[in-house]
């Protein structure tokens, strides 16, 4: 995939709109090091939690509406009525995230999931259950948006890949803890399940209301980089444009003071010779389409993405309805089910770090070309496969390929949104990966009823056309950046953080 997206509008050198400013407010300024340290623990931790309160409860929750006497088509609207709910909330919550800033979102999705929670606790019956699982599903759909927007409009390029992954390790570890955690507790205590899920939902504020600062209009950047001198303002105006040697350049900008102090501190060079940006600024095609629509953010990158983003939803709603009945067909018992799902997790968690580092460091567009061709390659196996244990082989090669997938999408999801867009690529990013899990979940039952390979089959023939759509596609798209050295003067102010944030900031940068 040679070649990268045009330059800037105007002529070359001149200079553009503020590097702090703009879409996206002051959260596109670009973090620190060790302030993507405390942002990560903030996000992660906050993640880790909710997740683990979900997936406590979800896979219980049929058993118990069951033992309530609610038929298999009840069970089916009650667990449906969260995509629902997801679907219908992350889109406005990308756009949320664009006008009150990601730190609110955060915490009303919290909330809402909280509150949905103690609702199921008193609900009377199936009505009732279903509004409670919308609202839950309205609650982590916007949680998960704002979690990413706030990656997306904050964290240096450079830093992305690790700051995603970091934060979807928090989402596996609670899918595999969360489980054992319910299989504990059983059904017939799902009262103290759901008071346990919303408790975890309300602790899950904590770092978020403790660890990151306001953001969006009226406040300053939520974290930022300060200089060393006696006067920032020495620094003086600062502009960022196209090289002589054309290609990606983006628009210059002019800061002055502390601001521009941030904005040299985050500037980042891609390997093609082209400047990058301080923060994340929208592309040159974006500029031309400011409005709330979600074909504001279509560019030559998103619509990769979002056919990335579909396939990874086939393959899950796929699994939500057919890996337990595939599974149990072949006499495996509800204990190795059960066991599958925590050892799909295991090579995720461990190869997490190194595939941010991976996304970081290489081109992001061959990552997830391969990884989705890897997905397809392995959805079409399982179907065919007798031995347990070769399944849960061919699982492990598929953990491993989404490891790498979903940083390096997220990344170029980054780049490609601009601050101005992040919150509505993120929220039309993840309303188009919900819908196609329910479309999936909903009719791959009856795809498996007519023919046990026919689901699976179907989900492999659409994710090896997505990879082999991608080069195409992103022919003109930036694969790879890499950071440039920070002026002499201007030096992270993060390093008085919390010894957390300080940690995380080793790891998410070693």
């Amino acid at each position: 995939m040679p070649g990268g997206p045009r330059g800037p509008d105007g002529p070359r050198g001149s200079a553009g709109p503020s590097a702090g400013t703009g879409p996206g407010g002051p959260q596109a300024a670009s973090l620190t090091h060790g302030a993507v340290g405390r942002l990560v623990v903030a996000l992660g931790t906050a993640t880790l939690l909710q997740w683990l309160g979900a997936f406590a409860i979800a896979p219980i929750l049929p058993l118990y509406l069951e033992e309530r006497d609610v038929s298999a088509g009840g069970v089916g609207v009650v667990m449906a009525a969260f995509f629902l709910g997801a679907l219908l909330s992350q889109y406005p919550a990308g756009l949320a995230t664009t006008t009150r800033g990601h730190r609110p979102v955060l915490v009303a999705g919290l909330v809402a999931y909280a509150v949905g929670c103690a609702g199921l606790i008193v609900s009377p019956g199936i009505m009732c259950d279903t509004a409670m699982r919308v609202l839950q599903g309205a609650g982590a759909g916007a949680f998960e948006v704002a979690v990413l927007t706030a990656i997306a409009a904050t964290v240096p390029p450079d830093l992305t890949g690790r700051a995603v992954s970091a934060v979807y390790t928090g989402q596996i570890a609670g899918t595999a803890i969360g489980p054992l955690l319910g299989g504990l507790v059983g059904e017939q205590r799902m009262d103290l399940l759901f008071l346990g899920a919303g408790v975890a939902a309300a602790v899950a504020s904590v770092p978020v209301l403790v660890l990151l600062r306001p953001d969006g209009p009226g406040h300053a950047p939520a974290l930022s980089v300060a200089s060393t001198g006696s006067d920032a303002s020495a620094v003086g105006p600062t502009a960022v444009g196209p090289t002589a040697g054309g290609g990606a350049g983006v628009p210059g900008g002019r800061a002055g003071g502390a601001e521009a102090v941030a904005a040299v501190a985050a500037v980042a060079v891609h390997r093609d010779g082209s400047p990058g940006h301080a923060g994340r600024r929208a592309p040159a095609w974006a500029s031309r389409r400011r409005t709330w629509s979600p074909l504001a953010v279509v560019g030559p990158g998103i619509e990769g993405l979002l056919l990335v983003a579909a396939v990874n939803g086939l393959a899950v709603g796929t699994y939500e309805t057919c890996w337990s009945l595939l599974l149990t067909d072949r006499g495996i018992s509800t204990e190795l089910v059960g066991l599958s799902f925590t050892l799909f997790s295991l090579p995720y968690i461990v190869c997490a770090m190194p595939a941010g580092w991976l996304a970081d460091h290489n081109d992001r567009r061959w990552l997830v070309v391969a990884a989705t061709a890897t997905t397809g390659v392995t959805v079409a196996t399982y179907s065919f496969i007798g031995s347990f244990w070769l399944i849960v082989l061919v699982s492990c090669a598929e953990a491993i390929a989404l490891a790498v997938s979903f940083p390096s999408a997220q990344s170029l999801l980054a780049q490609e949104s601009g601050p101005g867009g992040a919150g509505r690529a993120q929220g039309l990013f993840t309303t188009t990966q919900t819908a196609a899990t329910a479309g999936a979940a909903l009719t791959s039952g009856a795809l498996y009823a007519a023919n046990a390979h026919l689901p699976f089959v179907l989900t492999a023939v659409a994710a090896l056309a997505v990879a082999g759509s991608l080069p195409w596609l992103w022919r003109r798209v930036r694969g790879t950046v890499v950071p440039a050295a920070v002026p002499a003067g201007a030096v992270p102010a993060a390093s008085t953080g919390p010894a957390g944030g300080a940690l995380a900031s080793h790891l998410i940068t070693r």
